[in-house]
């Protein structure tokens, strides 16, 4: 577990505690890894963050599309959409930089 401020990370990177989570906190991580936030990311992370606050649950791929789509916006809700914005690791940078907890699709 590494820590940035009085912030906590696993040893993968992720929030421990999503209630920590800012939107500073976001834009650090993006910069960490190399992603630069415009309007479109926003929508993604406050749509999952959402998500994850009613369900308690951190988004895969399949799901993240579907509630991206039907709940964010149609225009971002597919895979090649996410991966543009995200990068290859889609599933893994919007959780890390949402400030969610790792999805069961990252290895």
């Amino acid at each position: 577990m590494s820590e940035k401020g009085t912030v906590m990370f696993t040893d993968d990177g992720f929030l421990r505690n999503p209630q920590s989570w800012t939107p500073e906190l976001a834009s650090d991580v993006a910069n960490e890894l190399q992603i630069t936030l415009t309007d479109d990311h926003w929508l993604v992370i406050q749509g999952v963050r959402q998500f994850y606050e009613r369900t308690g649950r951190s988004l895969s791929m399949r799901p993240l599309v579907r509630v991206v789509r039907n709940e964010v916006a149609a225009n971002l809700g597919s895979s090649i959409a996410l991966a543009q914005l995200f990068g290859s690791k889609t599933t893994r940078h919007v959780a890390m930089i949402s400030g969610l907890p790792k999805p069961s699709d990252c290895i």
